[in-house]
């Protein structure tokens, strides 16, 4: 067994003179390429914990053994070496555990997008065949939320699978919104300001739920007896929370109710704002709805929209931030 040999399997430093040639077991005996001027040669174990990983040679021109303190000298050069090639190797394998669970996370979100779409199809269908307009507009309303969440696992099937930025959450359920609840007679315009916020996947789904009650609210009640108006969805961060509102420049709803009133389920005062509420509520957040009055000092796309009195329905919950460390 050779100088190499017996380092890695004693886990010992290991030193010979002249072995290249006179040690058949030398795995660089009679190596046609090993200059004839090397003769002796240090083998020093790569060690992380006790654990081998290889060993480095250090060969020399001259026949002599090194000194304990030359030896040394390699041997901590040899433990630095073998703690960066362990961090390398863990790096690598969780770099790849990242990118099969990524991969993983994809295929299960639009897993769950087709699936969505498909309970989507059959409250349609039950929609279409139902007699009774109260029963319609309420399997509308599911099937609005549930193509709702279906954007929203489109949105992470395709983007990174851990966060996703609030103005594109917007865009996904604004254009639900825009299919379901936007009558041909009426035109509404809608408005996604951009926003640089990054959000969690854990709050991805939740903010959209909440969103899509917002934006449809703000479609079948907040746009209620007008023939035009204009929706306009923000989101900014700000002293370390996330908020997103939902602007309409219709009429109402202006004041919340008390909790018996939101039981019995009267418009967006009914199942709409206690969805909200809970959902927000699950992320440390609140939600407030309330009505404003234009000023000058609104944002650059509002101007144009903001006129007179408008409703805003606002959501605020912490920002969790990714560690990308």
């Amino acid at each position: 067994q050779c100088c190499a040999g017996r380092c890695v399997q004693t886990g010992r430093p290991s030193m010979a003179v002249d072995c290249f040639h006179a040690d058949e077991h030398c795995f660089l005996h009679n190596d046609p390429f090993m200059s004839s001027e090397i003769h002796s040669v240090l083998c020093v174990p790569l060690k992380v914990k006790q654990k081998v990983l290889g060993c480095i040679c250090i060969y020399s021109n001259h026949r002599h053994l090194l000194s304990p303190e030359q030896m040394q000298l390699v041997i901590t050069f040899a433990n630095e070496a073998a703690i960066a090639i362990d961090n390398a190797r863990l790096y690598e394998e969780t770099r790849r555990g990242l990118e099969l669970k990524s991969v993983l996370l994809r295929e299960l979100h639009h897993r769950v997008k087709n699936n969505l779409a498909t309970v989507a199809g059959i409250l349609s269908l039950q929609r279409r065949r139902t007699r009774s307009s109260e029963v319609r507009n309420i399997l509308a309303e599911s099937v609005n939320r549930v193509q709702g969440l279906a954007a929203t696992h489109d949105l992470l099937a395709h983007e990174d699978v851990s966060e996703a930025r609030v103005d594109d959450i917007a865009r996904k359920i604004v254009g639900v919104a825009n299919a379901n609840l936007s009558p041909p007679e009426k035109h509404i315009t809608v408005v996604v300001e951009p926003s640089p916020v990054i959000i969690p996947s854990r709050a991805v789904t939740i903010l959209a739920l909440a969103m899509n009650e917002m934006i449809s609210n703000a479609f079948k009640h907040g746009m209620a007896g007008q023939s035009e108006g204009t929706v306009i969805v923000r989101g900014r961060e700000e002293d370390g929370s996330v908020i997103v509102q939902v602007i309409d420049t219709g009429s109402g709803p202006i004041s919340e109710v008390n909790a018996e009133e939101s039981a019995e389920g009267n418009g967006f005062e009914g199942l709409g704002l206690s969805l909200i509420k809970h959902l927000i509520g699950d992320l440390g957040g609140s939600f407030s709805l309330r009505r404003e009055v234009a000023i000058q000092s609104e944002g650059e796309l509002a101007k144009e929209y903001l006129v007179g009195e408008y409703t805003v329905a606002e959501v605020r919950f912490p920002l969790v931030r990714r560690n990308h460390a």
